[in-house]
Formats: structure tokens, C-alpha cells, sequence
């Protein structure tokens, strides 16, 4: 669906109109009740794999150390 169908169903649609947060010509963001993360947050599994490599790298020095 192109740009001007969506917005023409949006239009008419009340329905799409209380899921769409926003949309243009580069996608749709859908409401939620959670929060975007502004670009460049790290999110849950990001801090989880950070955590890993630090505690990798970490058990490797302490390898090579001994």
C-alpha cells in the first residue's frame, strides 16, 4: 500500500486513527503504552550482550594473567 492509500484509509477509518501514533511516506509508528527510546539507547538485549563481552573480556585478562 503506498503513502496516499494508507492516508486516504486513515482518513476515513477511525479505527486506524486510534492505532496510528504516525505515519509518512517511510512507515507507520503504531500507539503503544510504552515509550520509544530516542535513537542510540541501547535496549534490554543490547545491555545484555555489553554485559557478556565485558565479563568475557574480563575472564580472559584474568586467564592470560595468571
Amino acid at each position: 500500500m503506498d503513502y496516499d492509500a494508507f492516508k486516504a484509509a486513515f482518513d476515513s477509518n477511525p479505527s486506524f486513527q486510534n492505532l496510528v501514533d504516525k505515519f509518512d511516506a517511510d512507515g507507520v509508528t503504531i500507539k503503544t503504552k510504552n515509550q520509544a527510546q530516542p535513537p542510540g539507547v541501547p535496549g534490554d538485549k543490547a545491555k545484555s550482550q555489553a554485559n557478556v563481552i565485558s565479563s568475557a573480556k574480563k575472564a580472559a585478562a584474568k586467564a592470560l594473567n595468571k
